[in-house]
Parts: C-alpha cells; sequence; structure tokens
C-alpha cells in the first residue's frame, strides 16, 4: 500500500510540474499573439486609419494581460519558479507593459519587474544568460533609454522629482548589465539638487568621479551643493579641485567667486579675477564682479574709487549694462549721504566743517547724477531708480528737472 501511495505522489507532483510548464508555454504564445496585435496596429498608424488601430490594441491588451497572468502564476510556482525561461518570459511580457501606454494600468512598476528578472536570470543560470545575453541587454537599453526620455520630459515639465527618480532608473538600468550611464546620473544629481536633496546629488555627483567622469560641472554642482547644506569646509576644497583641474573653466571661476564671497574671503582670489576679466576684454561680467566686491562695505577690499573704476569698465564693454549704472549711482549716493547726515550732526557752531561736508556731499551726488540718469533712461518704468533721480534732482537743486518727473 504504501508502494502505491508512493507512486501515486511521484505521478501528482509531475502533474503539477507539467500544469506549470503549460503556464510558462501560454505565457510565451499570448505575448506573441500580443506582439502581432501591435505589430498590426502599428501598421494601421501608418495608414493614419487610428480607430482601427486602437481597437487592435485593445486586442493586444487582452492577450498580454493573459500571458501576464500566466506567467506570474508560474513564476510563483516551485515547480517552475527557478527556470530561467520562466524569468526570461516573465521580463519581455512586463517589458511590453511598461512600453506601451495601452498597458501600463496593468502594473505601475512593469520595467522595474522586468528589471529584476533578467538580473534573477543571471543569478539562476549563467549559462542560459550568456546564451541570450544579446536579446537581454538589447532590453534593458531601451527599459533604460526610456527611462531617461520619461525623465528629460518630466524636467521639461518643471516636474523635477520625477525627472530624478527616472534619470536614477535609466542609471540602474544600464548597471544591470554592468554599464554606468554617467550622463543619466549627472541629470539625476541636477534634479535632486532642484528638490533639494543636497545629500543624495552630492553621493550621485561622487559616484561619477568615481566611474571617471571629468567634466567642471561635477565639481561646480558639488561646491553648490555643499554650500546650500552649509558646509563651507567642503565647498571650498571642492572648488580647489575643480579649478587645479580646470583652471579655465568660466563656470568653475564663477562658482569660485560666489564661494569666497559665502565666507568673506574674496581678498584670496581677488588677483584671478583681475586676470580673468583681462583675459576676456569683452566680457562684462567680470569687471562687474571686482566692482561688486569693492562695493562691500563689510570687505577690507572696499574702495569707492575702484568700484567705480571696474563699473566704468562694464559701461565701456557694455553701455547698456543697467546694473553697473544702478550700484555705480547707488554707492556715490550712499557717500553723499553719509556726509550730510555727519554735517548735520556737528554742533552749530563748526560752520566751516559743515559747509566742507555739505560741498564734499554735493560732490558725490554730482557724480552719481549721470549714472543715475543713465539707468532711468534704460528702465524709465522703474519706480525705485526714478524715486533716487528725483532725489538727486531736489538735493542739487534741479527743480526744474524734479517737477518733469512729477
Amino acid at each position: 500500500m504504501k508502494k502505491l501511495f508512493l507512486t501515486l505522489a511521484i505521478a501528482l507532483v509531475g502533474t503539477f510540474a507539467f500544469a506549470q510548464n503549460v503556464q510558462v508555454q501560454n505565457a510565451f504564445n499570448n505575448q506573441k499573439a500580443a506582439q502581432q496585435y501591435i505589430d498590426q496596429a502599428d501598421a494601421f498608424k501608418t495608414q493614419n486609419k487610428l480607430e482601427k488601430a486602437v481597437k487592435q490594441m485593445d486586442n493586444a491588451k487582452l492577450m498580454i494581460k493573459k500571458a501576464k497572468d500566466a506567467i506570474d502564476a508560474a513564476s510563483q510556482h516551485e515547480a517552475t519558479i527557478n527556470q530561467a525561461k520562466t524569468w526570461h518570459y516573465l521580463a519581455v511580457i512586463y517589458y511590453k507593459i511598461g512600453l506601451y501606454p495601452e498597458f501600463r494600468d496593468l502594473d505601475g512598476n512593469a520595467f522595474e519587474k522586468s528589471l529584476n528578472a533578467f538580473g534573477k536570470i543571471m543569478n539562476l543560470d549563467p549559462k542560459y544568460y550568456s546564451q541570450n545575453a544579446g536579446e537581454f541587454q538589447q532590453y534593458i537599453a531601451s527599459i533604460g533609454g526610456n527611462y531617461y526620455d520619461m525623465g528629460a520630459n518630466f524636467y521639461n515639465e518643471q516636474k523635477f522629482e520625477d525627472a530624478y527618480i527616472n534619470f536614477k532608473k535609466a542609471y540602474d538600468a544600464a548597471a544591470v548589465v554592468g554599464g554606468k550611464d554617467n550622463s543619466a546620473l549627472l541629470n539625476a544629481a541636477f534634479c535632486a539638487m532642484k528638490v533639494e536633496k543636497y545629500e543624495e546629488s552630492i553621493n550621485m555627483l561622487n559616484m561619477l568621479v568615481s566611474n571617471g567622469y571629468e567634466d567642471p560641472s561635477v565639481y561646480q554642482s558639488l561646491a553648490i551643493c555643499y554650500r546650500s547644506m552649509g558646509d563651507n569646509d567642503k565647498m571650498i576644497e571642492t572648488i580647489q579641485a575643480g579649478r587645479a583641474k580646470y583652471p579655465d573653466d568660466a563656470n568653475l571661476m564663477n562658482e569660485m567667486i560666489n564661494s569666497y564671497i559665502t565666507v568673506h574671503r574674496e581678498g584670496e582670489i581677488i588677483d584671478q579675477i583681475i586676470d580673468m576679466a583681462q583675459k576676456n576684454p569683452t566680457q562684462p561680467v567680470y569687471y562687474f564682479i571686482l566692482g561688486t566686491i569693492y562695493a562691500n562695505s563689510e570687505s577690507e577690499l572696499f574702495d569707492v574709487e575702484k568700484t567705480l573704476e571696474s563699473y566704468n569698465k562694464v559701461i565701456e564693454i557694455d553701455p547698456n549694462y543697467v546694473d553697473a549704472y544702478i550700484n555705480a549711482g547707488s554707492i556715490l549716493i550712499d557717500r553723499a549721504a553719509e556726509k550730510y547726515t555727519a554735517a548735520n550732526d556737528l554742533p552749530f557752531d563748526k560752520v566751516d566743517e559743515y559747509n566742507a561736508m555739505m560741498a564734499e556731499g554735493k560732490a558725490f551726488d554730482e557724480r552719481a547724477l549721470p549714472y543715475v540718469e543713465k539707468a532711468y533712461e534704460l528702465l524709465k518704468d522703474d519706480p525705485a531708480i526714478k524715486q533716487a533721480l528725483k532725489t538727486l534732482y531736489v538735493r542739487l537743486k534741479m527743480n526744474d528737472k524734479a517737477t518733469e518727473l512729477n
């Protein structure tokens, strides 16, 4: 009797295994049928027969759903769970679910499941994987490309969180076959910065450096992340490393300026900025930066005359650089106000000193006037510039001009 039971048990196990192998084959046949409908739909689309194309995609969805149900069952049954072919078909079926928008409601993580299946094959049966490596790598590359495109689309829509996720998935897809999609990783890092995920961005940027990816934007972005996190030491260290590799990169130079100004160490780089200004005589930005540094009254480099000299160089290069006129006029107006205030604080018997200070204040106002007038000419609708010009006219007793502004 025991022998009979044993024989029956073996027979039943064989039956279950056969049934599951049938499920695997059904999954293959159904996805093949789905592909035929997809091909027919594509043909109708080229003929502009859109209703027929939609109908064929509906048919394809029915078949891919059957394929999914069959392969899901096979992938969970002990008789077929460890067969490379099971995961091969599962990878292909889920790839198609992820590829076509009409199918994506069947599974929102189809591409991820497809990639996991390819990884499963590699671990289960390296020989099988090797025999089909060409086919698998094409699927994986396509998944990575789709993630990349989705990332780009989300970026263009300014949905930076979604863009970050998809660019990162594009990189992870390439990693399944030992690849390194550094472009996807760089974009993921940029998007992480956009949503203030600075630590994630730093990790990805450092991965790029480890991958041997060399580009000045990596160091610039790292410096921005460290500054945003308040880690000024790492910010300066990164800038110095980047500048050592790319001494002539303008973006890194600008980032260096921002970084050193942030920590009030602009005196350490002023000579480099002057050098950049002289090397780029048609670019006013470096002279503008010099003017801004010299205009900072809290800096040891504060110097009104050097400020004006720098802004005049900007204007010489670009006569319509309105910020140079505004800043030059502002520093002179501020100096005039200081003189007027100091004069008014003098005792009544200090008449000569009072007159001298008022004259100095007037001289600063007179120097400011042409800058403010030009700024007003360039930006007539700016109320702050208009008010500053009116104040100058009043202080200089140019009442007719002040009336015209009213």
